[in-house]
């Protein structure tokens, strides 16, 4: 993982700045941010969808040929639109409560501060704004048509949509350094990046997901292997995913999307590892789902060693 580790000293900074910066913010929203800050830093709290929100800056540095300061300043606007967005998930996501005024004026804090970033970096005429309009844009449309549109079975790529505008920190980048012929080819490759990622977080959430009627892209595939009539079951996903085996095909796509993003050749070196760290969870995960069904299959009791032996 040096693509986090050798950035942990830079996003304690950053996580400090805009800590600061947040501590400003009228009561009570100055503690409600602090706590959500501190919910979603990655140096203490691991979270895949967190390092990507918080490093992309880092990671395309090279590639872009950005200042330290201005990856510094895009690395913490990122952060700022990270927890905007967030809570914007959030308020869709869950019954609204008591709080759902402090959550959308908290968010709207955020987003200044976001944009007083961004307005030091970029004038008003710059195709940076535009770029902006677009990513939020394509996050609108996903939040809301995913689930009708079944994207994840009808076209994956636009599963990562709804992190779309962390691609702002990477576009801007270019468009700093006069880039811009190089803006479509990135986006590709973060887009794959993020459809990974989605297809990682579909995995751990789905129970979750299918408890609260979200739209998860296992789930997707597994009622569409499945073919069924009626809705989907907590058994039937569990019997896909344990015993016919939908974990392996799931996570045989996302190597696909590795191969798609090695050529793509964007030399962003470290967004490949990221993702190569992606593809590798997946596997893994079903690996040990394979490996733990032909020990059922093989006799309880050999199951029962093994699973001793890993205490």
């Amino acid at each position: 993982m040096n693509w986090y580790t050798r950035y942990i000293t830079q996003l304690e900074q950053i996580y400090k700045e805009a800590e600061d910066r947040i501590s400003l913010f009228p009561e009570p929203l100055n503690h409600i941010g602090l706590a959500y800050a501190d919910k979603f830093n990655p140096v203490k709290h691991e979270s895949r969808k967190d390092y990507i929100c918080s490093l992309l800056p880092f990671w395309i540095k090279e590639a872009s040929g950005i200042s330290d300061s201005e990856c510094k300043s895009l690395a913490k606007a990122n952060v700022y639109g990270m927890l905007y967005f967030f809570i914007q998930d959030d308020l869709m996501d869950n019954i609204p409560t008591a709080k759902w005024k402090e959550q959308l004026a908290l968010g709207n804090l955020l987003l200044l501060e976001m944009f007083g970033v961004f307005r030091q970096l970029f004038p008003s005429d710059s195709p940076f704004w535009s770029y902006y309009d677009h990513y939020v844009t394509v996050w609108s449309d996903s939040v809301i048509n995913e689930a009708g549109q079944n994207f994840f079975m009808t076209s994956p790529i636009r599963t990562a949509g709804k992190a779309g505008p962390v691609k702002i920190a990477s576009t801007g980048a270019l468009l700093l350094t006069g880039r811009q012929k190089q803006v479509e080819k990135l986006e590709q490759a973060i887009d794959i990046v993020l459809m990974t990622l989605q297809m990682s977080d579909d995995y751990a959430d789905w129970k979750e997901d299918l408890a609260e009627g979200s739209y998860n892209g296992l789930l997707a595939m597994i009622a569409a292997e499945q073919n069924l009539e009626r809705k989907l079951t907590e058994k039937d996903a569990e019997n896909a995913i344990y015993i016919r085996g939908c974990m392996k095909r799931f996570a045989q796509l996302a190597a696909v999307h590795h191969e798609k993003l090695v050529a793509l050749d964007t030399n962003a070196i470290e967004l490949v590892d990221f993702h190569t760290y992606l593809v590798n969870h997946l596997n893994q995960q079903a690996e040990t789902i394979d490996t733990n069904k032909r020990l059922m299959l093989s006799g309880g009791f050999n199951y029962l060693l093994v699973s001793l032996e890993k205490e």
